[in-house]
C-alpha cells in the first residue's frame, strides 16, 4: 500500500478529458494515505502574530515543532467544503499565498481559484470554480462569487457564496509545512506523475524554469517563482501545447521534503482561468 502523505485529490484536465485519483474516494478520505490529515506532526497550532514575517523560525530542521508566523490567510490547508443546502461534505486542500492568490481542489474534482485579503482576523475575497464532472450548488459546472471567513486557532472558517446566493461552508486547518522556507533549487530535478493511465514527466532547473511532456502528447514550458522566501508557496506559470493549440496556466505549488522514508514531492494547482486545470503530485 502506498503511504503518500498529504495527497491532493489528483485531477488532470487535458483537453476534454478528466482523470481523478482518490485512492478509493469513499468515507470522506482521499488518497491512499486515507485522509487529508496534517503533514507530519508539529505540535499545537500557535496563532499567527502580526509583524512576525521576518522573525526567525522556532526550528530550523524539518519535522521539529515550530509556530507558523504568517500574518494573514496565507497557508497550506486541508479541510472541508460543505453544501449548506444538502449538508454534503467535500474534503478539500488549498494553497493561499501571502499576495492573496489562492487555489483549492476538492475530492469530487471541483476546482476553485481564490483571491483573498485579510484585515485583522477577517478574510474577504472572491472565487471562481470549475468542474468537468461534478456540479456546484448552482447546478452548473462553473460558479463564482464572494468569500467571507475568519482566522481562528485551527485555521480558517467561513462561507463561499455564489452569485445567486447558494452557499458552501468552508472549514480549513492550517498545515505547518507552510512555515518552511522556499527556494527554487529545492525544486530542481526530474519529477514524474501518473494517474489512471495519464502520466507526466517534468524537468525543473535550479532557477525554476521547467519543461515537461505528458502521455497525451502535450508539452509544457514555464517556470516556478518565489513569492516570499519565508514561506512554502511558489508561483507557477506555463504554456501547455497540444495538437497545435496552446494555453497559459497559472497557479501555486508547495514543496514537501522527503521524510519518514517517503520521497520528496511537489504539489501543484494551476488553471487557465477559463475551465482547464491541473492538480498534480510530482514525485
Amino acid at each position: 500500500m502506498s503511504t503518500e502523505r498529504h495527497l491532493l485529490p489528483v485531477v488532470a484536465i487535458t483537453g476534454s478529458s478528466i482523470m481523478v485519483a482518490c485512492g478509493g474516494c469513499t468515507g470522506g478520505s482521499c488518497g491512499s494515505y486515507g485522509s487529508y490529515g496534517s503533514f507530519g506532526s508539529y505540535g499545537p497550532y500557535v496563532a499567527r502574530r502580526p509583524g512576525a514575517k521576518q522573525a526567525a523560525r522556532a526550528a530550523s530542521s524539518y519535522g521539529s515543532c515550530f509556530a507558523p508566523v504568517s500574518v494573514g490567510a496565507d497557508g497550506i490547508y486541508e479541510g472541508t467544503l460543505t453544501n449548506t443546502a444538502t449538508q454534503q461534505e467535500n474534503p478539500v486542500v488549498a494553497i493561499i499565498a501571502d499576495n492573496g492568490d489562492g487555489r483549492m481542489s476538492a475530492q469530487d474534482g471541483t476546482y476553485y481559484r481564490l483571491t483573498v485579503a485579510t484585515s485583522g482576523n477577517s478574510v474577504s475575497g472572491s472565487f471562481s470554480g470549475y468542474s468537468q464532472v461534478a456540479t456546484f450548488p448552482n447546478g452548473r459546472q462553473v460558479t463564482s462569487g464572494s468569500l467571507s471567513a475568519t482566522l481562528s486557532a485551527p485555521g480558517l472558517s467561513g462561507t463561499l457564496t455564489d452569485q445567486v446566493g447558494d452557499a458552501e461552508a468552508l472549514s480549513l486547518n492550517f498545515d505547518n509545512v507552510y512555515s518552511l522556507s522556499s527556494a527554487l533549487p529545492y525544486l530542481a530535478g526530474t519529477w514524474s506523475y501518473s494517474v489512471s493511465g495519464f502520466s507526466l514527466t517534468a524537468t525543473i532547473q535550479a532557477d525554476g524554469t521547467f519543461s515537461a511532456n505528458d502521455s497525451n502528447s502535450c508539452s509544457y514550458t514555464g517556470a516556478f517563482g518565489l513569492i516570499d522566501s519565508n514561506f512554502n508557496a511558489y508561483s507557477e506559470e506555463y504554456i501547455r501545447s497540444c495538437n497545435g493549440s496552446s494555453m497559459t496556466f497559472t497557479g501555486l505549488a508547495s514543496y514537501f521534503p522527503a521524510t519518514g522514508g517517503a520521497s520528496a514531492q511537489i504539489k501543484m494547482l494551476a488553471d487557465d482561468n477559463s475551465g482547464d486545470y491541473l492538480v498534480a503530485v510530482l514525485k
